[in-house]
């Protein structure tokens, strides 16, 4: 199993405006399991707000190989999603790790 950890640092918005985004981009990844070929699971995860040092919103998805992986990153929804959240997103980091 792979698993694609991914954080955000998002820019900043409204309150609303962003728990929208968040919960959109949510359904929407959530939505991808069972559509793309080899995609186990999608967790995603808001910051709590205890330390402003951190990120804003994680996302944990797992994967049954790297060629899995390779298929949600070029699957035409997942790129849809991603070039639609691209406007929210301050800075961005990622994790593919073996498990």
């Amino acid at each position: 199993m792979i698993h694609h950890t991914v954080l955000w640092k998002l820019r900043e918005l409204d309150s609303d405006a962003r728990n929208d985004a968040i919960a959109r981009f949510g359904r929407e990844l959530s939505q991808l399991v069972g559509v793309v070929p080899g995609l186990v699971s999608v967790t995603l995860g808001v910051d709590a707000g205890a330390d402003e040092s951190n990120w804003d919103l994680s996302l944990l998805s797992v994967h049954e190989s790297t060629a899995a992986l390779a298929t949600y990153q070029s699957h035409p929804d997942h790129v849809a999603i991603g070039t639609w959240f691209k406007e929210f997103v301050q800075s961005r980091a990622a994790v593919d790790s073996e498990h």
